[in-house]
């Protein structure tokens, strides 16, 4: 069975999809607040590790877990993978691959999702 990681094309197209994922994030004013203080290079050597073995790639399963001390909200998180679609978009991932690709990393949220939902 060929898994996502290698339909997408391997370490090379995820490396890919994470930095533009970042370029992204970095410019979001509403998410740019979890990446102060952080060294950028070793998040995204993280999160290429992450998506690799999330996607069925070789090596080292890493946990997931976000930069920030207060944790990332349900709304931020929706932000995220909005970004996460546009870079896979941006990569030529065609959208079948990439609705599975979200849906692989779809378990990763209870990791990342640290704030419970606040209602009114």
């Amino acid at each position: 069975m060929i898994t996502i990681h290698e339909q997408l094309g391997g370490e090379p197209r995820i490396r890919e999809v994470v930095f533009r994922f970042y370029e992204k994030a970095l410019a979001d004013s509403r998410l740019a607040g979890y990446f102060h203080r952080v060294d950028l290079s070793l998040l995204r050597e993280h999160q290429v590790r992450l998506f690799t073995a999330a996607l069925g790639g070789s090596g080292a399963v890493v946990e997931a877990g976000t930069s920030s001390e207060e944790g990332i909200h349900h709304d931020e998180y929706d932000l995220v993978i909005g970004h996460l679609a546009d870079s896979l978009r941006e990569s030529s991932v065609p959208e079948p691959l990439l609705t599975g690709t979200l849906f692989a990393i779809a378990p990763l949220a209870r990791d990342v999702i640290t704030a419970p939902v606040v209602t009114t």
